[in-house]
């Protein structure tokens, strides 16, 4: 019998192996159309039979703001992220009327439809937080699960609290530059916007951290669109704000019966008695805190916070998580 050669062999070998071994699918991008012919742009990373929909935070930011730092939950599932209207790579608006609330909660209804989902799983970040649980109130039987990830204030009255908090991490020297960059007029009339972008954001970065010098472990990009979207960014997260009047979600909470998950970190500028009020609102919710993280607690604390999501999307509850 002729001999194969040993390296033709381990060759063969490899081969072999690459191509029947499954690999993550390559993400997947696209536009999806909404009932009232705004298009928004989606990624889609990951694969299985689990299928996430992430909200990121702003208003005004784009889904490249948390998609590199939550990757780890592609490991296992589909995550879908998208552009919220009037940022990013989505259509691009500066009037009231089309960045409304009702807008973007027929945003998310369109996105369910687009991937043909039943019921969504999502997870909110920051603003998103607030926004995915407007689409449950107004959707309790088109959600399976939802984690609010340092959400932002159910109530304006909590989210009076919160302009104050951050102001104080800023450094008193550099208090007048921060309220300039700020300005949404300023984005609009800079010769670059982008530039003005960043500046902002390495001044909220470090506020949002427990500790600062961890900012390098930060991967997103909340400067990421075209120049007029970013230009734009605080005028449309104004246009957003306002939009949703003197606001209390809580008594809607009510109807939806999903569990909910709500992580807080104990530093985080946003008040802990908001995330209380998130977990005592919801009928089936528990409230999980991160002793050492801020704003972004994935970033700070990620081998407690992937764990406790993976636990929570698998069907259970994080051993920390406590009902309020």
């Amino acid at each position: 019998m002729k001999r194969i050669p040993l390296a033709a062999a381990l060759l063969f070998v490899l081969l072999s192996h690459a191509f029947t071994q499954p690999s993550a699918p390559a993400p997947s991008e696209g536009f999806i159309r909404t009932a009232d012919g705004v298009r928004l742009f989606y990624k889609v990373v990951g694969g299985g039979p689990e299928t996430l929909v992430a909200v990121h935070g702003g208003p005004g930011n784009t889904l490249e703001s948390i998609r590199a730092d939550l990757e780890p939950l592609a490991q296992n599932r589909r995550v879908i992220y998208y552009d919220q209207r009037g940022g990013g790579r989505s259509d691009l608006f500066r009037d009231a009327e089309r960045l409304h609330i009702s807008k973007h909660i027929a945003d998310l209804e369109a996105v369910r439809k687009h991937f043909g989902l039943e019921k969504m799983s999502l997870l909110g970040n920051s603003w998103g937080g607030l926004l995915i649980s407007y689409y449950a109130a107004a959707h309790p039987d088109r959600v399976e699960r939802l984690v609010l990830h340092s959400a932002a204030q159910p109530t304006l009255d909590l989210m009076r609290k919160f302009p104050g908090q951050l102001d104080g991490k800023i450094p008193a020297a550099r208090r007048e530059r921060f309220r300039e960059v700020s300005s949404p007029r300023y984005w609009v009339e800079s010769k670059d916007p982008r530039a003005v972008c960043r500046e902002f954001f390495e001044f909220i970065l470090p506020a949002y951290l427990s500790k600062p010098e961890r900012a390098s472990r930060f991967r997103g990009d909340v400067c990421s669109g075209s120049e007029e979207a970013v230009r734009y960014q605080q005028h449309v997260n104004m246009q957003i704000w306002r939009s949703l009047g003197e606001w209390n979600l809580l008594p809607s909470l009510a109807a939806v019966k999903a569990p909910v998950l709500v992580l807080h970190g104990r530093t985080d500028t946003i008040p802990l008695e908001s995330s209380e009020a998130w977990a005592k609102g919801y009928p089936n919710a528990r409230l999980l805190l991160f002793q050492d993280s801020g704003h972004l607690p994935h970033v700070e604390e990620p081998e407690l916070f992937f764990p406790a999501v993976e636990t929570f999307l698998k069907g259970g509850w994080p051993a920390q998580a406590k009902k309020q």
